[in-house]
């Protein structure tokens, strides 16, 4: 719910919680004078997903590191090293789960 910001004649300005929904306030919930909605300056908005944080660019680095390494495990089985494919898969595997 937003967080409106209005001006009571007597008692200055306050913050009601309301639904969208609801009308203006007319008198002061406090003194009962009269009382007007101002116009806000600031919105809150609220981003979601991922992109749009500061630590987000070291999350998608490090995936981006799993990945290159899971390239290197590839690349042992396309080289028919099977044991280095084991050796290296299970190496990056533990530190994944590690992080």
């Amino acid at each position: 719910m937003p967080i409106y910001d209005y001006r009571c004649e007597n008692c200055g300005r306050f913050e009601k919680v309301q639904k969208i929904t609801e009308s203006a306030l007319d008198t002061c919930p406090t003194c009962g004078g009269a009382c007007e909605r101002l116009i806000g300056k600031n919105v809150g908005v609220v981003f979601k997903g991922s992109g749009f944080y500061r630590n987000d660019k070291n999350f998608k680095d490090q995936v981006r590191s799993y990945n290159k390494e899971r390239q290197v495990d590839n690349q042992a089985i396309l080289d028919g090293d099977i044991k280095g494919f084991v050796e290296q898969s299970e190496a990056t595997t533990k530190k994944i789960m590690e992080s």
